[in-house]
């Protein structure tokens, strides 16, 4: 099986890139392959359709070929006034063009959410999985969400509390559960 991982998040130093890394760990001790995007070294143009459609960026390309050669999506995704980062939601869009070649049609997608504020990133993770589901994805029911992320992880980016690395560990066995039953159709 094999999944492509990638925080949401442009900020240096970001909570939610600290969280795909540890669930990134947590999927690969599972037997997962998986391919870690670097959303800010990519450096995504914003979508134009007069000139994304027919000369799309080569750093959208490489992205969309991953998604396309992937059997599930892992998105940490901060919140941003209840919803997703324009940043996010510009790749979605870009890599979604043309509407035939969206790779996220039937692609497992397990969703994260880290944020120092007491929310959990709970509003961006119900538009983000509406964005999810316009593109024909199937989001696995639920989120993995830490609040007050800047008390979550210890010095080295891990996850000090149990309950959350079990809450975790909880999301992933079942993005990996979900996935063996589409792979093996």
């Amino acid at each position: 099986m094999n999944v492509i991982a990638f925080s949401g998040s442009l900020r240096s130093g970001s909570w939610n890139t600290r969280l795909i890394t540890e669930a990134v760990a947590g999927l690969t001790a599972r037997g997962v392959t998986v391919d870690l995007w670097d959303f800010r070294a990519a450096k995504v143009p914003i979508y134009d359709p007069d000139t994304s459609d027919t000369s799309p960026a080569p750093q959208v390309l490489d992205f969309k070929a991953r998604v396309a050669k992937s059997h599930g999506v892992l998105i940490s995704a901060p919140e941003y006034n209840y919803s997703i980062s324009g940043a996010l939601k510009n790749l979605l869009d870009y890599t979604s063009r043309p509407p035939k070649d969206n790779p996220f049609r039937g692609k497992v997608v397990a969703q994260l959410g880290a944020t120092p504020g007491p929310g959990g990133t709970l509003q961006g993770q119900i538009m983000l999985r509406h964005v999810m589901v316009g593109l024909m994805a199937h989001s696995l029911p639920g989120a993995f969400t830490i609040s007050k992320a800047a008390e979550a992880f210890d010095e080295q980016g891990h996850l000090k509390d149990e309950t959350q690395k079990k809450n975790l560990g909880a999301l992933l066995d079942r993005f990996v559960d979900e996935l063996k039953l589409r792979v093996s159709r």
